[in-house]
């Protein structure tokens, strides 16, 4: 039976000690063990990917962490990154019976990688979104939590696992980026005390900032000016929308991992209450990530196309061509603003 143990109220240890004691039982029992996170993984999967990998290794486990698309170039600096081997390399014979799913509220999240699961595998589910669906055979969602990475410090603080210098900088780039850099309001005083653990640990937040954010690629760089250039308010500048083409990245020569935290541009300027990019040229229709101020929720709208994330961020898939998917998307986006509470 599913084990369905999600906190709303606190970060409390005596709360979180249930579903910690469950997955540990349940990991310790495995011999083999897939780690994966959601597709186009992002700080916090990638640094929650590697410390949960890590120490799984500690325990004499045989690991698999898996990804699907790239990692971007801003987290190639975290230890272990290469050990992250994208889904396609596993041929169809290969399978795993334990999965440990992190930062995903429904398991279609992981993409591809579920092919590797048997049917009748074991799965931990943690999680801090507020739409998570349970899936797994047991569950931790916190949604108070800033993050996965700071759930990962708080396992690892219950369980005895001692944090390596290594594995610090790894929670510490989690915590940073799905944070906004502490700016989100999931951030809480708990949040800046597990940084602050984490910078005794060795994580040195300098270094981390630096390889996270100021230090782009050329490629990079150029790309956010193209994008940039196609920026377009709507509504007396309450809404703010980029557009990211295939061409675009050619031209600049880059990645589309490359533009990862784009989106935040567009609650840059004054007035702006909700924005979004909007990727065209991708299969099944044109990928949005979303962005909004204070009380609009833009997860709801995420959700109406099977996407999903938190209050203020947000991501989706419209399954429509770009120009299509842009009216669609203001007249949805018309709908968050003015639905939103006074």
């Amino acid at each position: 039976m599913k084990s369905r143990i999600i906190q709303k109220n606190n970060h409390s240890q005596a709360a979180a000690a249930a579903p910690i004691a469950d997955i540990r039982d349940l990991l310790e029992s495995c011999r083999r063990i897939l780690v994966v996170s959601h597709i186009d993984p992002d700080g916090d999967a990638i640094g929650s990917q590697l410390a949960f990998a890590s120490y799984l290794r500690s325990l004499g486990k045989e690991v698999f962490p898996v990804r699907e698309a790239e990692v971007p170039a801003k987290y190639r600096f975290l230890h272990g990154i290469d050990s992250i081997t994208d889904v396609s390399s596993y041929d169809k014979g290969f399978s795993v019976a334990t999965a440990l799913i992190l930062e995903c509220p429904n398991v279609t999240r992981i993409g591809q990688a579920i092919r590797l699961l048997t049917p009748d595998a074991k799965i931990v589910n943690i999680d801090h979104h507020q739409d998570n669906e349970g899936f797994g055979d047991v569950n931790w969602v916190d949604t108070r939590a800033s993050s996965v990475g700071e759930m990962a410090f708080e396992y690892f603080s219950q369980v005895g696992y001692r944090i390596s210098t290594e594995t610090a900088e790894q929670l510490y780039t989690a915590i940073l980026t799905d944070t906004g850099r502490f700016r989100y309001s999931s951030t809480s005083s708990r949040t800046m005390a597990v940084a602050g653990r984490l910078i005794e640990a060795g994580a040195d937040p300098q270094k981390i900032c630096d390889n996270v954010y100021y230090n782009m690629w050329p490629s990079t760089m150029k790309l956010i000016g193209k994008v940039l250039n196609s920026i377009e308010f709507f509504d007396k500048g309450s809404i703010c929308l980029l557009t990211l083409t295939r061409q675009m990245l050619d031209q600049c020569g880059a990645e589309d991992s490359e533009s990862e935290g784009i989106v935040d541009f567009t609650l840059f300027t004054k007035g702006v209450l909700v924005g979004a990019l909007l990727k065209g040229g991708n299969p099944g229709g044109t990928k949005v990530s979303l962005r909004s101020r204070d009380d609009i929720d833009v997860a709801t709208l995420a959700s109406r196309f099977g996407g999903g994330g938190h209050h203020n961020a947000a991501g989706c898939v419209i399954p429509l061509p770009l120009p299509e998917a842009k009216k669609e998307l203001i007249k949805l986006l018309r709908e968050a603003r003015d639905g939103r509470a006074e």
